[in-house]
């Protein structure tokens, strides 16, 4: 089994990368304060105008990509959390994993006309895409996206991962985050390695930016990605690839899953081998394997701020204070060392949201 590794992916060495991809943020308000002296700020170019004029008048439709995970439903969760606690409406759709269930869901909410306001985890952002930057806007529904972005942005970096005619994108699993994941085995096997991936659903957006991000891979002498599979996000599925791959290629280094709940059953199928395990997600149970060295690290994901910001660009937009299109969730300054890299020596220093 490979050392766990003891030289770091320089996450201070990618700052640049990281700050064309997002705006460094405290809180959307706060960093509008800073920025317009605390005066009333209109709409961003491209961002739509407000559709209503107080908060207490937003009916927030929330399409949620599914609801049969933790994440999802910490997310979900903390926006019922959120919507009380600003006085305004919102309905839960649950998108079952199902592109075209939660497409028929948001034509479903547009036409009855009784939301204003749209927040859009998509399990296709490009099946939705006209109606979310078009019919949308044209119906007076703002529209905040979160997690996965819309019209094959998934691959952008910078503010061009938000949609011109949305509200904001709100993420951290965007395109240089999963290079740096890369980066990160790399410096673990600097000799080469055999390399599975096993990830979410196909059109899912994270699903697209890990195997662009792998490629890196194949483009260096002694790596080698021998396997990628997708699944429905759950442990049986996962557990299942894991299996199967381990099968076919006994002299495997390393599985990349990008979902803890995944994971689970990675860190079942590979116990007792040498496999290493490198995990994106950073729950609890996550943080608890690195500590002891199930995983060889993991990725710390934040779906209750994924949420809270993706509502509160709404709320600033009524409010009419300026919002960033994009915010960064990688790198919040709520992040210990300014990194959501966690590894077994500075694991004590996270916290999991879910």
């Amino acid at each position: 089994m490979n050392d766990s590794p003891t030289r770091r992916f320089a996450w201070g060495a990618c700052a640049a990368a990281l700050l064309l991809t997002l705006t460094a943020c405290t809180s959307p308000s706060q960093q509008a304060a800073e920025a317009e002296s605390g005066s009333g700020a209109q709409s961003a170019e491209g961002q739509p105008e407000p559709s209503v004029d107080a908060v207490e008048d937003l009916r927030v439709a929330y399409f949620s990509a599914g609801s049969s995970n933790q994440y999802l439903q910490a997310a979900i969760d903390e926006a019922n959390v959120f919507a009380e606690e600003n006085g305004f409406e919102l309905d839960v759709f649950d998108g079952e994993f199902d592109a075209q269930v939660q497409f028929d869901q948001m034509q479903t909410a547009l036409t009855s006309g009784r939301y204003n306001a749209f927040a859009v985890e998509p399990n296709d952002g490009n099946l939705v895409c006209n109606l979310l930057t078009q019919d949308a806007p044209e119906a007076g529904v703002m529209v905040a996206v979160f997690n996965l972005p819309i019209c094959g942005r998934a691959t952008n970096l910078g503010e061009e991962t938000w949609q011109p005619g949305t509200v904001n994108y709100v993420g951290g699993q965007t395109l240089d985050v999963y290079q740096d994941w890369v980066e990160q085995v790399k410096e673990a096997y600097p000799d080469g390695a055999k390399i599975a991936l096993i990830s979410g659903p196909d059109l899912n957006a994270n699903t697209i930016c890990f195997f662009q991000a792998a490629e890196a891979f194949d483009a260096e002498e002694g790596y080698e990605v021998v396997a990628q599979q997708t699944t429905d996000y759950t442990t049986p599925q996962a557990f299942e690839a894991a299996q199967t791959i381990m099968q076919a290629n006994p002299d495997l280094d390393v599985i990349m899953s990008n979902f803890s709940g995944m994971t689970r059953g990675v860190v079942q199928a590979t116990s007792g081998s040498d496999v290493d395990v490198f995990d994106f997600g950073g729950d609890e149970w996550a943080l608890d394997r690195v500590s002891d060295g199930e995983l060889a690290s993991t990725i710390i994901m934040l779906p209750r701020q994924e949420t809270r910001y993706a509502l509160q660009g709404l709320v600033d937009l009524v409010e009419g204070t300026e919002t960033p299109v994009f915010v960064n969730l990688a790198e919040l300054d709520s992040l210990p060392n300014g990194s959501p890299f966690v590894y077994p020596e500075n694991v004590d220093d996270y916290d999991a949201e879910y």
